[in-house]
């Protein structure tokens, strides 16, 4: 498994972004398309059946994302995106799957649309997002639901991997802060409080 932050740049500027990425970041030291795909194919000599998780910041700001995927699906890898989905339109979708893209992962921190919109500082990011849902449900790609867990949204865990289930999501996957970068600004959760939510996430799983 092999996960590949492509850029820093994002469209958002989420508060527990680990290598702080968003709106101000540019391209100028981000790998080449040619670089990428000698990086990938060095990668398939050393293991000829990787999965590729591809993400950033936003990988969609990256206008050869299908190009990349499409060179390592191509030639046996499994890949698949992480993105705050935002960018998902109906043509995105469709350019994914066309590269061999067989799943997307997309990040809901909240579903009161103002907290989430306020933590990722993007107004309606939260319509877009689950708009975004709507629509890899449309089109058959198969999706998880991620999210962050930290104080401010520890309470709603429960909730949130219900509406994960109910979107048709595949999988919900619950990530611990990273303490680095914005992160590390986030107030983290105790020692006790990470044993309630273990105990807490291995009853959703038999539920």
């Amino acid at each position: 498994m092999v996960a590949w932050n492509l850029t820093r740049r994002c469209n958002l500027e989420c508060a527990h972004c680990y290598i702080s990425a968003g709106p101000a970041e540019t391209a100028t030291d981000e790998l080449t398309t040619a670089e990428c795909l000698r990086i990938a194919g060095e990668i398939l000599e050393v293991n000829p059946a990787p999965m590729f998780i591809i993400s950033g910041g936003e990988p969609l700001l990256r206008e050869d994302l299908p190009v990349i995927a499409s060179y390592a699906s191509e030639r046996g890898s499994t890949v698949v995106v992480g993105t705050n989905g935002t960018l998902l339109t109906d043509e995105r979708i469709a350019a994914l799957r066309d590269a061999g893209v067989t799943g997307v992962a997309v990040s809901i921190d909240s579903l009161d649309p103002r907290r989430h919109d306020n933590f990722r500082h993007g107004h309606g990011a939260f319509e877009a997002t689950a708009a975004a849902v709507e629509r890899l449900r449309a089109h058959r790609l198969d999706f998880i639901i991620q999210t962050t867990v930290h104080r401010g949204n520890r309470h709603e865990l429960e909730r949130l991997v219900d509406w994960a289930a109910e979107q048709g999501a595949v999988a919900f996957n619950c990530y611990f802060l990273v303490a680095t970068g914005r992160g590390s600004r986030l107030s983290d959760l105790g020692p006790d409080d990470y044993e309630a939510l273990l105990a807490d996430l291995v009853r959703y799983h038999t539920l």
